[in-house]
């Protein structure tokens, strides 16, 4: 795990979901057109024009904790950011939570914040637990 900068912390961040205008959050082009970070720690995930904005694939992801698995419930989401590519990513961690191969905070390792595919081939970021700059 990488340092983080204790100041950036925000241990009363939520866990959940939140409302987020996601037209607000991309390009022409249907990109990011902001830094998404991590809500807990602000650790870049993706700079700006990386991740596709993309509706559909529904998907339960546990309340969001340190380490992923101490949630008390399940949201259903199906907003995300998507890519194929996994070196678009500054910073993701990876960890089985429920059975599902979850993306996490690579550097506090809070999530899930999102998914990727049996194969490691597609992944997707839930809009509503990311932190926009």
């Amino acid at each position: 795990m990488f340092t983080v900068n204790p100041s950036l912390v925000n241990d009363k961040c939520s866990t959940k979901n939140e409302p987020t205008d996601a037209s607000a959050l991309i390009d022409g082009n249907n990109k990011n057109s902001k830094t998404i970070r991590c809500r807990h720690c602000q650790s870049l995930v993706f700079e700006a024009k990386k991740a596709v904005l993309l509706k559909g694939e529904p998907r339960e992801l546990r309340e969001m904790s340190v380490g992923g698995e101490k949630g008390k419930f399940k949201e259903k989401t199906e907003l995300w950011w998507f890519t194929d590519n996994e070196f678009l990513f500054d910073t993701v961690g990876w960890q089985t939570v429920d059975g599902v191969k979850s993306l996490m905070c690579g550097d506090c390792e809070f999530g899930p914040f999102g998914w990727r595919t049996n194969d490691n081939k597609r992944f997707y970021v839930a809009v509503e637990r990311m932190l926009y700059k």
